[in-house]
């Protein structure tokens, strides 16, 4: 019987962990509280161009709401493409290419990380299996079967960055969002425009 429960309690804890959780967290520095910002180009590094394109236009609205004249990063340098890994020349050179065209704030935005975890589902089928070491004889709990599925879990983050005085490699302040099994991409895009845009309302 405690062979029994003891599975029944597994199923219940891993199944609870499978619901749709957003965990936010934000980081602010006194640069950024203090910084003047007027104008900033908005970054969504990302390899779909069409995700780049919605997700910039989006912040750009959101940014002029707030009285900053935003630019967006697929319309000032169209010619930048999506990469994983760029190199130190590259950064130094888009850094003399923003200062150009007077941009000293920028608003990056990207996956930090996507994991996918098999896990137990809630079901009728793995509950009742749970009860299977009652039998008797010389079935066993590694004989079971459980229906299982995928929980993926996405942390994105938006970072600010001022290169006209960040003497050290690090943002002025970060806005990240931890997603375990998201409704939809869709909900969690609008989930994250919205912890972006209580970033910029928290100064």
């Amino acid at each position: 019987m405690k062979i029994a429960i003891r599975y029944v309690l597994v199923l219940l804890f891993l199944s609870s962990c499978t619901s749709s959780k957003l965990i936010p967290s934000q980081s602010v520095s006194d640069a950024f509280k203090e910084a003047s910002l007027d104008r900033i180009l908005i970054f969504g590094n990302t390899e779909d161009k069409e995700l780049q394109n919605r997700f910039e236009n989006k912040m750009a609205v959101i940014m002029q709401a707030e009285g900053i004249v935003p630019y967006k990063m697929h319309e000032v340098f169209p010619d930048v493409v999506y990469k994983e890994e760029r190199t130190q020349t590259e950064i130094e050179q888009f850094i003399v290419n923003c200062k150009s065209k007077n941009i000293d704030k920028i608003l990056f935005a990207s996956r930090k990380s996507m994991t996918v975890d098999t896990v137990l589902s809630k079901s009728l089928h793995n509950y009742m299996n749970s009860l299977e070491p009652l039998r008797m004889g010389s079935s066993s709990s590694q004989d079971l079967s459980y229906d299982k599925k995928e929980i993926v879990t996405y942390i994105i983050e938006a970072a600010v960055y001022d290169i006209a005085t960040t003497s050290e490699d690090k943002p002025i302040a970060t806005t990240t969002l931890k997603a375990v099994a998201p409704k939809s991409l869709d909900d969690l895009e609008n989930k994250f425009i919205k912890a972006i845009e209580k970033l910029f309302k928290s100064r």
